[in-house]
């Protein structure tokens, strides 16, 4: 990157800057501080460059007195002073459109315990430290770069500009001394090397070989912020792959690094890891959502501890139901959120349903809904596609699964659960005159597996006398009446695998 485009960039972006509301600060700051100077530092210096959109904001303030700096941010808006002892202020202007805030600091050096923890270090700040120290802490080049806001002069001391050119990430002086000060900083260079699609230097992507392991002593939400900045990338399926060269999966995904190099059987053309992290993949060429993403990438995680046999005829049976429980683990385990980890556990569960059977009744679609739900079997689908052509199949949607979704999309009204019965527990207490009990549920359940076979039976004066009927049958009786979703595909599984040997 030449420094006359630089500049054209940072003339223009000063332009816009300089109008935008959100920054009238900086103007008054500067009337009221003349010596005052104030630099764009870090992350948006870089994407200003990079003619990428963000809105990550942070100015570094030389020549004020942080007490005098406090003073005058309070009056142009709310301070939060949570990185108040490593210098930096979290500012919100008057009348601000975004949500988030902008990082204000005054120049600092951070002397690091070389533990390796987050914010382990010793923090000073000097109003009349020169910038360049500053940005001597910083992780890579191309973020240790700062603009002046009054003069427009781009600060590079560690020839971040040329990096930028070069598509590189490299570290700002000695790779393993400044992944020691945080260890997170290795999976960082991960993220940033995906999202930039840049390439580690090499002195850089060795230290990250020689310190994976380190990074099991970090706070795992940081990790997981991380991670999914690197699952959500157009370009993930590269970063995972990284991920796993850089030997960092082996200690942060250790599930799904045993899926390295186990092959599979004759309809596979590539390891269990491979095609995983190719689901992965099409799921983010295709920009499905979050949990589709980490559910392609996790859909065949179990099978490595179910493989039975070697080579061409091997099985991998109930791996669907064995990789939603280390799913719901490994999610667990991540810190994500109980809805994502409910979501893709599930969708992990399921994403092995059947539909190359030959003729599939409307029945057995309804039960596919019941089973799965209506909320998800848009994201289903989208799983079994990213498996088909993370296989190396042609077509993401072959003709049946085609077909099964039109099918789907007639049925989508008809009852598939109890609260879509026309008759509710209330009414079959006063029309049985019994008081609430388990026996409730039981019945209507043996209400729902009669509708499911038969919609039109969904009528209230059907499923009234059917009710005093059934109300005549034991609690066992009841149960075995009841909707059995599981147990009915375990038997279209069975019919299935005595004449087939694979199933997409």
């Amino acid at each position: 990157m030449t420094g006359k485009n630089s500049n054209i960039l940072i003339t223009a972006f000063l332009k816009v800057f300089n109008q935008n509301p959100d920054f009238k600060f900086v103007d008054k700051l500067l009337k009221k501080f003349p010596t005052a100077e104030i630099y764009l530092v870090g992350g948006k210096v870089r994407d200003i460059l990079l003619q990428r959109d963000s809105y990550d904001y942070d100015f570094v303030i030389r020549k004020i007195k942080a007490k005098d700096l406090e003073t005058f941010l309070a009056q142009e808006g709310s301070v939060n002073f949570v990185g108040k002892s490593f210098g930096v202020f979290k500012f919100v202007p008057k009348k601000y459109d975004s949500q988030e805030p902008i990082d204000i600091a005054l120049p600092r050096t951070e002397q690091s315990f070389m533990t390796g923890g987050y914010k382990d270090f010793d923090v000073q700040t000097d109003p009349e430290l020169p910038l360049e120290k500053d940005l001597a802490r910083r992780d890579f080049t191309i973020n240790a770069m700062a603009v002046n806001i009054a003069t427009g002069e781009i600060i590079d001391p560690f020839d971040g500009q040329t990096d930028l050119q070069n598509k590189l990430i490299r570290t700002v002086g000695q790779p393993d001394e400044r992944f020691q000060e945080d260890y997170t900083r290795m999976i960082r260079a991960i993220r940033f090397s995906t999202q930039l699609f840049f390439k580690i230097d090499q002195p850089t992507y060795l230290a990250i070989q020689k310190l994976a392991a380190k990074i099991k002593t970090m706070a795992t939400e940081r990790l997981t912020e991380e991670f999914t900045k690197i699952i959500i990338s157009p370009n993930a399926e590269y970063g995972v792959q990284i991920l796993q060269k850089s030997n960092l999966l082996k200690y942060y995904l250790p599930e799904l690094e045993q899926g390295v190099d186990v092959s599979q059987n004759k309809h596979h053309i590539y390891s269990v890891f491979t095609h995983n992290v190719k689901a992965l993949g099409f799921a983010a060429q295709r920009n499905y959502n979050l949990n589709v993403r980490l559910a392609a990438l996790f859909h065949d995680i179990a099978k490595p501890q179910v493989k039975a046999g070697e080579g061409p005829d091997s099985t991998f049976y109930n791996h669907d139901i064995v990789g939603a429980k280390i799913t719901r683990k490994i999610l667990q385990r991540l810190k994500y959120s109980n809805d994502i980890v409910d979501k893709v556990s599930h969708l992990v569960r399921h994403h092995m349903f059947f539909y190359s059977l030959g003729d599939i009744t409307d029945a057995a679609v309804r039960r596919l809904l019941a089973r799965v739900g209506k909320d998800n079997i848009g994201e289903i689908i989208q799983v079994r596609i990213c498996d088909r052509l993370g296989m190396g199949r042609p077509k993401a949607k072959p003709f049946k699964l085609i077909d099964l979704e039109k099918r789907l999309h007639e049925v989508q009204l008809d009852p598939i659960s109890v609260k879509m019965l026309k008759i509710d527990g209330s009414e079959l207490m006063k029309i049985l005159d019994i008081k609430p009990g388990p026996k409730i549920g039981l019945l209507l359940n043996a209400l729902l597996a009669e509708v499911l076979e038969d919609p039109k039976k969904n009528k209230k004066a059907y499923l009234q006398k059917r009710l005093k009927e059934l109300n005549k049958l034991s609690d066992d009786k009841l149960k075995n009446l009841a909707p059995q979703l599981d147990k009915y595909e375990e038997e279209r599984k069975k019919e299935y695998f005595s004449h087939v040997k694979w199933v997409e």
